[in-house]
């Protein structure tokens, strides 16, 4: 599989996943509101896409060939970049 190859078939997935879940950002904020709640802190979409790439990352550690997993990994990268927030004095807003 070439890179352009493997970038158009994790583009369809966001395709696929938002037609069943709605649009990336409103699912990261509801999971960052539920997540702060549990854990009795504040989690931003940013910290839920770092922690889901996370995830990707571990189980590709163990599982190299997995293909979902690597294009899993591929669009939480990508959420992370449309839910990065400008740093003021090297925090994230």
């Amino acid at each position: 599989m070439n890179p352009k190859a493997i970038l158009k078939r994790a583009a369809k997935l966001i395709d696929d996943r938002g037609a069943s879940y709605g649009g990336i950002e409103q699912s990261f904020e509801r999971a960052a509101a539920i997540a702060s709640l549990k854990l009795d802190k504040t989690i931003t979409a940013y910290d839920v896409a770092t922690i889901l790439e996370s995830v990707k990352d571990a189980r590709i550690a163990t599982n190299i060939g997995h293909v979902d997993s690597h294009l899993d990994g591929i669009n939480y990268r990508a959420f992370r970049l449309c839910l990065a927030r400008p740093k003021t004095k090297g925090k994230r807003r």
